[in-house]
């Protein structure tokens, strides 16, 4: 058979997504036409190898055209698509790919999520945007971080306001009023955004 007794065609996939290009043969019963493969046109995309998914236009047409589909560019581009697990086309191994990526590039806002069918076996993937706190939980997460880091403190200095401990009056009455200042730290004002830590006592460095 000679090359000129081929001809290239464009194959699309189960979902009519470009996957390739196959060889078409000479009718042998009709000479002019072609033996083309099952899902295929005899247009090309607009670029081989693509840079966008290419859809089909009619998978009854072995004329038609494709739409071109821009991949993926974010972790929400993929909001509401849904990758079939058991699929392993070019498009959906690509899709996978590009997932992946995405959520790895800030892991703080999306999450691969996985789709189960009743009896727990995996169905699909996709993405989830995982919840952000609002402006009053992430206040009350900086106070709780500041209250145990004054906690810390305090703690620090205990042993020296235990009654026997051998410490002067007046070492042990500054150590009372550091003590009184971290506690009120929370009544001061800019907490807990502006926080300025008292200064230990002498006798509390040592």
């Amino acid at each position: 058979m000679n090359i000129e007794d081929l001809k290239t065609c464009y194959v699309f996939d189960e979902d009519g997504y470009f996957e390739g290009t196959h060889i078409a043969q000479p009718n042998p019963r009709n000479p002019g036409d072609w033996l083309f493969p099952p899902r295929s046109t005899n247009v090309a995309p607009a670029k081989i190898p693509p840079t966008c998914f290419y859809k089909i236009q009619d998978e009854n047409s072995q004329e038609s055209g494709w739409d071109e589909i821009p991949y993926p560019a974010s972790a929400q581009d993929f909001l509401g698509i849904e990758i079939p697990h058991a699929s392993r086309t070019a498009r959906n191994e690509l899709l996978r790919t590009l997932l992946r990526k995405y959520v790895a590039e800030n892991p703080k806002l999306w999450r691969e999520k996985q789709i189960n069918d009743q009896k727990g076996s995996l169905v699909a993937i996709t993405v989830e945007e995982i919840p952000q706190p609002t402006e009053l939980e992430l206040l009350a997460q900086k106070e709780a971080e500041v209250r145990s880091t004054r906690d810390y403190y305090l703690q620090l200095t205990d042993y020296l306001i235990v009654s026997d401990y051998p410490i002067s009056e007046a070492d042990k009455q500054q150590v009372v009023t550091y003590r009184q200042s971290l506690r009120d730290l929370p009544t001061t004002a800019g907490f807990p955004e502006t926080i300025t830590w008292p200064e230990p006592p002498t006798v509390a460095k040592a």
